[in-house]
């Protein structure tokens, strides 16, 4: 997989976390991608976005929420600009 695609997959998962989407682990084949855990561990690990998995609904399925909005919404904003450029 390409870096660009990579950063194009970070890009649209973490837009739509922000934007309130219910996003799962599981959810990676609308990204184009096998699994969203690996994406993530990098946002966490490599940008500093808090992204945790929780419980929801019923059958205990995990989804995706973001716990530093700000911080999130500049990383984004850093995606949308090397989009660009």
């Amino acid at each position: 997989m390409s870096q660009a695609y990579k950063r194009q997959v970070l890009r649209r998962f973490l837009r739509d976390v922000l934007s309130g989407e219910t996003v799962g682990a599981s959810d990676g084949r609308r990204y184009g991608v096998s699994w969203l855990a690996n994406y993530a561990n990098e946002l966490r690990d490599g940008y500093g976005v808090e992204i945790v998995s929780v419980p929801k609904g019923k059958g205990l399925k995990h989804y995706y929420i973001i716990k530093n909005k700000i911080h999130s919404q500049k990383i984004l904003a850093f995606f949308d600009n090397q989009a660009k450029a």
